[in-house]
């Protein structure tokens, strides 16, 4: 089996209860490309942006193991530039998915009223004097979290469930069932404050004090207000006119 994870602090404290027998090959990859990777192998699970199942509804999906954020922790932040005086362009930054994709536009079209337009940063940046949404490790490395807002808190309000980020998927049911025999009861043990203080991150300060301060409300193993926030998620494009049919996940 492989597994395939985003490349971010709170995949890598996750792969701390993986097993690292030769059988499990561990690789990472940016968020854009894990479904794609997930699907040109079948003998993989992969920790997949919840979004990008609108457009792999093909893949089997883990009801019970994947990233949730409750309260304020995040993996994306929003950041208000003082210099720009109006909200009709965000700048999308990082480790970009389909999830700041479509949920930048649903939230502040229903948060602000504006439906904005949404960009890619540029390969060289220069991005840091616009308003932006940033994801992935590179909130932590700047260490300007303390003047953002919580992209998941945003998202659970409008929700009113925690924001599943990532879930686990595969081709092959039978391999989300084998992950699930393996992991099920060892996930529910994880401490992720206690992995994240063992290890040598290269992050600003300011962005490790937040995390070990918050890092209690990243939930790896779902209950049924996960699975309900995922639906809810799942939904969302729909009765905001961004794809044209609900979609059923093929939950396992």
């Amino acid at each position: 089996m492989e597994i395939l994870l985003p490349d971010n602090i709170f995949a890598r404290i996750l792969s701390s209860v993986l097993d690292d027998e030769d059988r499990i090959k561990l690789r990472y990859y940016p968020s854009s490309l894990l479904s794609k990777n997930a699907i040109e192998n079948k003998d993989a699970v992969a920790l997949i942006p919840t979004l990008d199942l609108l457009n792999h509804k093909d893949l089997y999906v883990s009801s019970k193991l994947g990233i949730s954020f409750d309260e304020p922790i995040s993996n994306s932040f929003i950041y208000f530039s003082q210099d720009e005086k109006s909200l009709k362009e965000i700048v999308l930054a990082g480790d970009v998915s389909t999830n700041e994709a479509i949920l930048g536009k649903i939230l502040f079209s229903e948060n602000y009223g504006i439906d904005v337009q949404l960009s890619i940063e540029k390969q060289n940046g220069g991005s840091s004097l616009k308003n932006r949404i940033l994801v992935g490790d590179r909130n932590f490395v700047e260490g300007n979290i303390t003047s953002a807002v919580g992209f998941a808190e945003e998202v659970s309000e409008l929700v009113s469930a925690p924001y599943v980020n990532f879930v686990f998927a595969s081709k092959s049911e039978a391999e989300i069932k084998e992950f699930h025999s393996k992991y099920l009861e060892i996930f529910p043990a994880l401490n992720p404050t206690e992995v994240f203080g063992n290890m040598n991150e290269n992050f600003h300060l300011s962005a490790k004090n937040y995390l070990l301060e918050n890092l209690q409300h990243v939930i790896y193993d779902f209950d049924e207000h996960d699975l309900e926030g995922m639906k809810q998620l799942l939904q969302l494009p729909y009765y905001h006119g961004i794809i044209n049919d609900l979609v059923d996940a093929k939950f396992v």
